[in-house]
């Protein structure tokens, strides 16, 4: 009897466990078709979501509201993206290589070139926007393009100074002075150029380095509307901008982060013509150029003023119907490195 029991209790445990495994299996196909069904059900969540995204997107860069982007529109978005992928990381990842040409020579005294990238972009960004590669070749100068941390050089309240945590301009001395302890670089022959944003911190490191800086080429960036003091020493300014630069005015007003002024375009010009010294116009009225494609005809125009001796020459190239970021042909890119290279502290 006994006996007869056990072997039913085991057919009836063996039974039960035969169902369970199939079950478990026909739950598990279940669970498995629920899990494909909402995977399947996020990803179009996720897919529309991204969409959504893009359009509002799309639509805040749409600043004339036509419905497509123009080019400062699409450069302005891809100065967004670019900065939305930046690392967090701090100092450490400042790309700041010295490039040198390739056939450098220690005995030798070169130019250094220090290029700087606008607001929300890069050291690559930067050298896209106006190469010099090619011309270190060819004019044998050393330059570098560093990284702003956080995609942002502290030039001035108005751009882009809104949390003063980084010293830029003491960085970006002692980077010079770090290239001119390696290489065999001419002191006298150091220059800044930079773009929006690093046209501005072109301008701060004229001023807070005077000693030190020969010469500067700002695009599309300006400095203080009232500076806080005089630089020490006169430093020779090309400056560029476009009549039609809807980011940095050329009449001057305020960006969309901060409510401090900035100076425009030709109030600038007359403050380092002031601080330079430069008192008297030389006739530049038939030295109109081609700075860019984009611009039918030779549509910059050149105003030039020097100092007494002609040693230092404060000088404004006005782009007539240029937007904010202009890239400059390679004509253009030859005569503004010929512009600076010719320019020595005195």
């Amino acid at each position: 009897m006994r006996h007869t029991m056990k072997n039913e209790t085991m057919t009836s445990v063996a039974a039960a466990a035969v169902l369970a495994w199939s079950l478990g299996g026909v739950l598990a196909q279940e669970s498995k078709k629920t899990d494909n069904v909402e995977a399947s059900k996020e990803a179009r969540e996720r897919d529309s979501s991204s969409k959504d995204r893009r359009v509002r997107i799309m639509k805040a860069f749409d600043r004339n509201k036509d419905g497509d982007l123009n080019e400062e529109e699409r450069e302005a978005l891809r100065r967004y993206i670019e900065s939305r992928s930046s690392r967090p990381e701090g100092e450490k990842n400042r790309d700041d290589k010295i490039e040198v040409p390739k056939d450098y020579d220690p005995k030798k005294k070169y130019p250094f070139i220090l290029s700087l990238h606008g607001y929300g972009s890069s050291s690559r960004g930067q050298l896209r926007f106006f190469p010099l590669e090619d011309l270190a070749e060819k004019h044998d100068f050393i330059y570098c393009a560093p990284d702003a941390i956080d995609r942002s050089w502290n030039a001035t309240e108005a751009c882009c100074d809104w949390r003063g945590k980084v010293d830029d301009s003491k960085y970006l001395r002692g980077l010079i002075e770090a290239a001119v302890k390696k290489y065999s670089i001419d002191r006298n022959r150091i220059y800044v150029t930079g773009l929006s944003n690093g046209g501005f911190m072109s301008y701060r490191m004229a001023h807070d380095h005077s000693d030190l800086i020969a010469a500067i080429v700002p695009f599309a960036g300006v400095g203080y509307k009232t500076w806080p003091s005089k630089p020490k020493k006169p430093v020779s300014v090309l400056h560029i901008h476009g009549t039609k630069d809807s980011t940095i005015k050329w009449n001057g007003g305020t960006t969309r982060s901060s409510s401090t002024s900035y100076p425009g375009a030709e109030e600038n010009f007359n403050n380092w013509k002031q601080f330079n010294q430069c008192d008297r116009e030389v006739d530049a009225k038939d030295d109109k150029i081609d700075l860019t494609r984009k611009v039918p005809g030779n549509e910059t125009t050149v105003t030039r003023f020097v100092n007494k001796d002609g040693s230092v020459t404060t000088e404004l190239w006005e782009v007539v119907d240029g937007s904010h970021v202009t890239r400059p042909s390679g004509e253009a890119r030859e005569l503004i490195i010929q512009w600076l290279l010719n320019k020595k502290k005195s």
